[in-house]
C-alpha cells in the first residue's frame, strides 16, 4: 500500500459523538486520460464492535480502497460484472456507428463480427482467455473456402487464325485486354472464369474444349485474417477501458501473428504504364484524362481524388494539397471526411505534365460552372456531377474499367494505379524517403514493407550489373 497516496481518512460523528463512518480520499489518476483524479470511498461503521475492531475493519477497508484505486489508476481494475462478450460487441458496434470517423471502422468490422460472435458470442468477457482467443485465430488461419480456376486446355490462337480476325477486335469484341487474350492462347496459362467464357461464347465453342476447369480448397487472405484479428482487438481494448476485464489477450503480447495467402499487388509494368498513359492523354473526355492523371502521375487514393477541391491546387506554383476524403459506404452514402491519417494529409509538387492538364481542366470546369449556373454555385470540387454534387467514389472504376476494355489494357483497379505509381517512382531513383512522403505513408518503413518484392528484385538486378561491371 503506497501510504503517499491516501490523501485523507476521517471520521464522521453523530451529534451525540456516535461514530458513523470513516471518509477515505486516494490521488491517482484517470486511466483514459492520464489525468489526475480524486477517489473518494464510504466506510459505514458497523454497530456493536469494540474499539479494536472498529480499527481492524476501518484498516482491512482501507486496504481494499487503496488495492482498488491503485487498479483503476493503472486501468487494471475489473467491475464484478457478468456481461456477454456478444452484447459488448454490438453496443460497441453501435457506438462507433455513430461517430463519423469510424464509418470505415464500422463497414468492416460489421463484417468481421459474424465470425467473431460465432465463437464468443455467449463468452462471459472476463471467461475469455489467451489460449481460447489463440484457438480462434489458428481457426481463422485454417479455414479454407472453393475458389475456382480456369486454365488454357487447348490455343484459341487456331480459332483466330481460322476465322482470320484480327487479335484487337476479338479481344474489344470479347470485352478483354489484349494481354489476356494473349494468356488464353498458351496452353497451361491460367485465365478468369469470365475470360474463358466470353472467348467461348464469341467463338461459339464448348467451354471445357478450350480450358479446364478445377475446383480448389483455398485458404483466406493473411489481410482478411488481420482484419478480423484487429476488430477483435479493438472490442476488447474497449472493455478494458470499461474496466470490464483488466488484460486484453486478443494482441500480440499474448497470441502468435495471424496467417493466410498473400495476394500479389496488381500492378502495370514500365511498358504497360507507358501504354496507359499514352492512350490517356489521348482521351477526349478531359474529366476522365484528369482522373487518370492523378492516380498515375501523383499516386493518389481514389478517396483523395474525389474529395479535391479547387483551393487544394496551387496552379502557378505547380503544388497540390490532399485534405479530405470523399468515401461512399453502403450504411452511409458518401461521406466526406479528413484523411486517416496526419501523413496523409500532404502538399506534393506535380510534374509539369500533370500541372498542364490541370489547367486544361480549370478552362473546361469553370464553362461548366457558368452552364449549370445555381446548380454549380457554391461548388469547388474538381469533380463534380450535373447537379453540382461531388462525383460518385465509384464512377471512376467504372470510366477506368471501359477505358482499359476500350483500348485492350490489362484490368486493374484505381488503387492499383496508385501501386504503379509508387513502384515507378522507385524504379526511377527517387529516394524511398520522398516516394514514402508523397504517398502519404507514416514513414519509409511502411513503404518498405508494402514494396518489398519490388524493391527485393530491384537489389537482384542492381547486385547482376555490379557482377558484371567487376567480371574481368
Amino acid at each position: 500500500m503506497s501510504k503517499s497516496k491516501l490523501n485523507m481518512c476521517y471520521p464522521r460523528y453523530k451529534k451525540n459523538g456516535e461514530l458513523i463512518s470513516y471518509r477515505f480520499h486516494f490521488s491517482g489518476k484517470d486511466p483514459l486520460t492520464g489525468k489526475f483524479k480524486q477517489y473518494t470511498a464510504t466506510w459505514k461503521v458497523p454497530q456493536n464492535l469494540s474499539k479494536k475492531e472498529i480499527e481492524v475493519e476501518r484498516k482491512k477497508f482501507e486496504l481494499e480502497f487503496v488495492n482498488e484505486c491503485e487498479k483503476k489508476s493503472k486501468g487494471t481494475f475489473v467491475t464484478d460484472e457478468n456481461i456477454l462478450f456478444g452484447d459488448f460487441a454490438d453496443q460497441w458496434l453501435e457506438e462507433i456507428k455513430n461517430r463519423e470517423e469510424s464509418y470505415g471502422s464500422y463497414a468492416s468490422a460489421k463484417n468481421h463480427l459474424t465470425i467473431i460472435k460465432q465463437c464468443f458470442g455467449n463468452y462471459l468477457l472476463k471467461n475469455i482467455s489467451p489460449n481460447v482467443i489463440q484457438n480462434f485465430y489458428n481457426f481463422i488461419c485454417s479455414r479454407t473456402y472453393t475458389k475456382t480456376y480456369v486454365f488454357v486446355k487447348k490455343s484459341i490462337n487456331e480459332l483466330v487464325n481460322e476465322q482470320k480476325i484480327p487479335k484487337y477486335k476479338v479481344a474489344r469484341e470479347c470485352g478483354i485486354d489484349r494481354l489476356t487474350l494473349r494468356l488464353a492462347g498458351t496452353i497451361g496459362n491460367q485465365v478468369s472464369m469470365q475470360t474463358a467464357k466470353c472467348v467461348a461464347n464469341y467463338f461459339n465453342v464448348p467451354l471445357d474444349k478450350y480450358f479446364s476447369i478445377e475446383q480448389r480448397e483455398t485458404k483466406y487472405s493473411c489481410a482478411t485474417n488481420k482484419g478480423i484479428k484487429t476488430t477483435l482487438v479493438m472490442i476488447l481494448n474497449a472493455a478494458k477501458k470499461r474496466m470490464l476485464i483488466e488484460h486484453n489477450y486478443a494482441t500480440k503480447d499474448y497470441t502468435n501473428p495471424v496467417t493466410g495467402t498473400i495476394k500479389k499487388k496488381e500492378i502495370y509494368n514500365e511498358e504497360q504504364a507507358k501504354e496507359f498513359l499514352k492512350f490517356a492523354m489521348q482521351e477526349k473526355d478531359i474529366r476522365k484524362k484528369t482522373v487518370f492523371a492523378l492516380f498515375l502521375f501523383l499516386g493518389l487514393r481514389n478517396a483523395e481524388v474525389c474529395g479535391l477541391e479547387w483551393k487544394d491546387i496551387d496552379l502557378q506554383n505547380g503544388t497540390l494539397k490532399i485534405e479530405r476524403n470523399s468515401l461512399y459506404f453502403k450504411e452511409f452514402g458518401v461521406i466526406t471526411k479528413e484523411p486517416k491519417t496526419k501523413n496523409s494529409k500532404r502538399t506534393m509538387y506535380m510534374p509539369q505534365q500533370l500541372t498542364k492538364i490541370l489547367n486544361e481542366y480549370y478552362i473546361w470546369w469553370s464553362e461548366q460552372k457558368q452552364l449549370h449556373g445555381d446548380l454549380w454555385y457554391n461548388a469547388d470540387r474538381l469533380f463534380l456531377q450535373d447537379d453540382g454534387k461531388p462525383l460518385h467514389p465509384c464512377t471512376p472504376r467504372t470510366w477506368l474499367d471501359k477505358f482499359e476494355t476500350a483500348h485492350g489494357l490489362a484490368h486493374v483497379p484505381p488503387h492499383a494505379l496508385r501501386h504503379t505509381s509508387i513502384t515507378l517512382q522507385l524504379m526511377a531513383g527517387v529516394p524511398i524517403k520522398a516516394v514514402s512522403q508523397r504517398a502519404g505513408h507514416a514513414d519509409e518503413h511502411i513503404t518498405l514493407n508494402i514494396y518489398t518484392h519490388f524493391l527485393k528484385e530491384e537489389d537482384i538486378k542492381a547486385a547482376q550489373k555490379f557482377n558484371d561491371f567487376l567480371n574481368v
